[in-house]
C-alpha cells in the first residue's frame, strides 16, 4: 500500500511501501479538482520515485511566515526546523526562494543527508483574462514565467486581476547516492504539479471573485429593493434594465388593472423617457421635477428625478441611474410653513397684547417693581418705583439719590451672586410721606437658554402695611380669646344655675320611684338614666370652666353601644348605615361621660356630612408594642360624607371654626380635642373632598 500524504504534518515517520500499480503521476495530478489536493499527491509521487522524505514550505504573504503546510515521512520536530520568515535573508531557504532556482539545503537538524529544494511560484505563459482583454503586459503569471526577471516575493499581486499569488518550496531528502536521473524526474514532477496548481489556483480565484460578485449583486439588489424611493437603471437607449418595487408602482402594469391604469403607466413611461432625453441633451441638468400618476391610488405625485450616468472602464457611457425622490410632502410642508407663518403673526399679536397686559399689571400691582439686566443696569421701573428713585421727574433730591445708590449696590450684589432668589430689607426714603420706610426686597433671576442670567426682578413690599395687618390680626385674635373666655364663664354660670333645679328633679324622680306601676317601670328607668346623664353633662360644662375631671374605669365598647342606641333613630332617618367593629378591650381609666360627649360630637358631625345618606363605621381595637410594655386603645370614626378641605383641616380643632354656617357653633371638635388631651391621647385625621373622613383617636393604657 502506498503512503498517503496530507496537509497535516505527521508527528511520526510513515513507512514507505512502494506501489508500482495504479495511475501515473500525471493522471493523478490531472485528476485533482482543488489546489489543496496537489501537494499531497506530489509528495506521494516523490516518495514513490525513491526520496525517503518530502515536505512543502509555503509563504504566507499576510504575515511573512514561511512554514510547512504538507509533509510525508517527517516528524513534527524536524518540520519545525524549517520554519522561517521572508525577512530572514541569511537563511538558505530564503536564498533559494529569492533566486527562484533549485538548490541543495543542509539538514537543519545537523544529522543525516541534505534536502533538495525546488521553488514553485505562480506562473504561466498565458495572460489572465483581464490582461488579455485590455492587452496589458503586466500580468503577474507571465512576469513570473520569465525566469530572467526576479520579482520580490512581497509584491506577488497581479495588477491586472488583483489576484494574490502563491510561492512554495518543495523539499526532498537526498540519499547517499542519488542519481541525476532521479533529480530530473523530481523536477519534471514539480513543474507538472506547478502547472496544474497554477491552473486550479486561477480557477479558484475567478470562482471566488464570481461568488463575491454574486454576494455583492445580491446585497445591492436587497438595498435597492428596500429603498422607499423609486430607483431605475436604464441603458444608453433609455430602456429599463432593472427597477425596484417602488418604481414598478409607476412603470409596470399590475395584474387586474383596467384600461385607465394601463394608460397611466404608458404616460408615466413617456414622461420619464422624455425627462431622461432632455437631461442627456442638455448635459448639465442632474435633477428635474417630474409629475407621475400613482397607478394604484390614481393620484398625482411630484418627484425630483436625480440622475447619474454609468460608465465603462474606458469612459464610455453605458446607461443611467435615476433615483426619484417624492417631494409631494415638501409641497405640503411649504403650505404648512405658510400657514404657520400666519399663525406666527397671530401669535405675535397675542404676545403684544400679553406684554401690554403685563405692563398694566405692573403699573397697578401696588408695590414698586424694578427689572435689571445681567449687568445690574435698570431697564424697567413701574410708576411707584420711578417715584421712589426719582427717575420719573429727574429729581435730584439727596435722599432720592441715596435711594438709587442703595438700589444699585443691592442689584449688583444679587446679580453677580450664586443665589437664585434673595429676601432682604432696605430702608429707603419715601418722597410721598417724606419719611424713611423699611421695605422687604424680594428678588429673583431669569435665565436664558444657555443658563446665563438674563434679567433680575425685584419687588419692594412696604413693611408698614404688613405690621398694620399683623396688628389687626392680633387684635382680632384677642377679641376671639376674650369672647371664648366670656362664653366659658357664661356656660359655667348657666350650668351652675341648671344644676340646682336638676337636683330637685332627681329627688322628685327618686320619690316617684316607689309609686311607679310595674308596666311603667321601663319608662321610669329611661327617665332616670337620661336625667342622670343631663346632670353629668352639666357637671362636665362646669368642668370645662373649672378644669376638674374625675377618672374611673369604664368600658369604651359600652359607651359606643349607648351612644349608637341614642342616635339610632336619627341615623336611620337620615339613611345612614352603621357598621360596628368592636374589638376586645381592657377597662379604660378615664371619664365615661366625656367619652360619650366626644363620641356624640363625632357621630353628629358624620351625620351632618352625609346629607344624602351613607355609611358610618365605628371601630375599636387594642394594640400592644413588640416588647409588651406599652398598650393602646384605638377608636376610629369613619364616614362616606362630603369630606373636609385642606384649608379647614389646618384649623378644624380651633374654637368657633365650622363648615355648617349658622347651624353650627364651632365648639364640637374643640371639645373633642380637649377631651382627648385630658386623656393624653392623639388625634389623626384623613379626609378628601367627596370621599369621606376618617378620625382616629389613640389613647395609652397604663399597665
Amino acid at each position: 500500500m502506498a503512503p498517503v500524504a496530507s496537509p497535516r504534518i505527521l508527528e511520526k515517520p510513515v513507512l514507505l511501501v512502494q506501489d508500482r500499480g495504479g495511475d501515473s503521476a500525471a493522471l493523478r495530478l490531472l485528476s485533482a479538482e482543488r489546489s489543496e489536493e496537489i501537494f499531497p499527491i506530489l509528495l506521494e509521487e516523490i516518495v514513490k520515485i525513491g526520496f525517503p522524505r518530502a515536505l512543502v514550505l509555503e509563504v504566507d504573504f499576510e504575515n511573512g511566515d514561511v512554514k510547512a503546510t504538507a509533509s510525508l515521512n517527517c516528524d513534527r520536530n524536524e518540520v519545525e526546523k524549517f520554519h522561517t520568515s521572508l525577512w530572514a535573508r541569511d537563511n538558505p531557504i530564503m536564498a533559494v526562494l529569492q533566486r527562484l532556482s533549485p538548490g541543495v539545503l543542509p539538514n537543519p537538524t545537523g544529522k543525516g543527508t541534505s534536502f533538495y529544494a525546488y521553488p514553485m511560484i505562480y506562473r504561466s505563459r498565458t495572460r489572465c483574462w483581464e490582461a488579455e482583454r485590455e492587452r496589458r503586459e503586466d500580468c503577474l503569471a507571465v512576469q513570473n514565467a520569465r525566469l530572467s526577471r526576479h520579482l520580490p516575493l512581497e509584491g506577488q499581486i497581479c495588477s491586472a486581476c488583483g489576484m494574490r499569488a502563491y510561492a512554495t518550496l518543495l523539499l526532498a531528502q537526498l540519499g547517499k547516492d542519488t542519481p541525476p536521473a532521479r533529480l530530473d524526474q523530481l523536477r519534471n514532477l514539480a513543474e507538472r504539479a506547478n502547472s496544474y496548481l497554477a491552473r486550479l489556483f486561477k480557477i479558484e480565484h475567478y470562482f471566488n471573485r464570481m461568488r463575491d460578485m454574486e454576494v455583492t449583486i445580491s446585497r445591492l439588489s436587497v438595498v435597492m429593493q428596500s429603498m422607499a424611493d423609486p430607483v431605475i437603471f436604464t441603458d444608453d437607449q433609455h430602456r429599463v434594465v432593472i427597477q425596484n418595487r417602488a418604481a414598478e408602482r409607476f412603470f409596470r402594469v399590475p395584474e387586474g388593472i383596467g384600461d385607465g391604469g394601463r394608460r397611466a403607466v404608458e404616460l408615466n413611461n413617456l414622461l420619464f423617457s422624455a425627462a431622461l432625453s432632455s437631461m442627456m441633451v442638455s448635459g448639465k441638468d442632474t435633477s428635474r421635477d417630474l409629475t407621475l400618476v400613482d397607478v394604484m391610488e390614481g393620484e398625482e405625485v411630484l418627484f425630483e428625478a436625480v440622475c447619474a450616468p454609468t460608465q465603462s472602464s474606458d469612459g464610455t457611457r453605458t446607461g443611467m441611474v435615476t433615483v426619484m425622490r417624492d417631494v409631494t410632502d415638501l409641497r405640503r410642508a411649504d403650505m404648512e410653513v405658510r400657514a404657520n407663518l400666519d399663525k406666527l403673526r397671530i401669535a405675535e399679536e397675542i404676545v403684544r397684547q400679553e406684554r401690554d397686559r403685563l405692563n398694566l399689571v405692573i403699573e397697578n400691582v401696588g408695590d414698586p417693581i424694578v427689572v435689571a439686566d445681567n449687568s445690574a443696569k435698570i431697564v424697567l421701573l413701574d410708576s411707584l418705583a420711578k417715584e421712589l428713585f426719582g427717575i420719573a421727574e429727574g429729581s435730584k433730591h439727596p435722599q432720592v439719590m441715596k435711594n438709587l445708590a442703595k438700589l444699585d449696590a443691592y442689584l449688583t450684589a444679587f446679580t453677580f451672586s450664586f443665589a437664585d432668589k434673595d429676601n432682604r430689607s432696605l430702608r429707603l426714603y419715601n418722597p410721598s410721606s417724606q419719611a424713611e420706610v423699611e421695605y422687604a426686597a424680594r428678588s429673583g433671576k431669569i435665565y436664558d437658554a444657555r443658563g446665563q442670567v438674563s434679567y433680575t426682578v425685584t419687588v419692594l413690599r412696604d413693611f408698614t402695611a404688613w405690621r398694620k395687618l399683623e396688628q389687626l390680626q392680633m387684635e382680632r385674635r384677642m377679641l376671639e380669646i376674650e369672647k371664648f373666655a366670656a362664653t366659658g364663664k357664661l356656660a359655667g354660670t348657666i350650668a351652675h344655675e341648671i344644676n340646682n333645679p336638676m337636683e330637685a328633679i332627681k329627688n322628685a324622680i327618686h320619690i316617684l320611684g316607689e309609686k311607679v306601676e310595674p308596666e311603667s317601670k321601663q319608662i321610669y328607668d329611661v327617665l332616670k338614666s337620661e336625667t342622670e346623664r343631663v346632670t353629668r353633662i352639666v357637671r362636665q360644662m362646669l368642668g370645662l370652666y373649672r378644669n376638674v375631671v374625675q377618672f374611673d374605669s369604664f368600658d369604651i365598647n359600652g359607651v359606643v353601644e349607648d351612644t349608637l342606641t341614642l342616635f339610632a333613630r336619627p341615623l336611620a332617618k337620615a339613611g345612614i348605615v352603621v357598621d360596628k367593629r368592636l374589638g376586645e378591650l381592657p377597662p379604660f381609666k378615664g371619664s365615661g361621660d366625656q367619652f360619650r360627649q366626644l363620641l356624640s360630637n363625632l357621630v353628629v358631625n358624620s351625620r351632618d356630612s352625609m346629607a344624602s345618606g351613607g355609611k358610618l363605621v365605628i371601630r375599636t381595637r387594642g394594640t400592644r408594642s413588640v416588647d409588651g410594655l406599652r398598650r393602646w386603645i384605638s377608636l376610629s370614626v369613619a364616614d362616606t360624607g362630603c369630606g373636609i378641605s385642606r384649608e379647614i383641616q389646618k384649623s378644624m380643632f380651633e374654637p368657633f371654626v365650622t363648615t355648617k354656617g349658622g347651624k353650627g357653633t364651632g365648639l364640637g371638635l374643640w371639645i373633642v380635642k380637649g377631651i382627648v388631651e385630658n386623656h393624653t391621647g392623639r388625634i389623626r385625621v384623613r379626609s378628601a373632598l367627596g370621599k369621606g373622613t376618617v378620625i382616629n383617636l389613640v389613647f395609652p393604657i397604663s399597665t
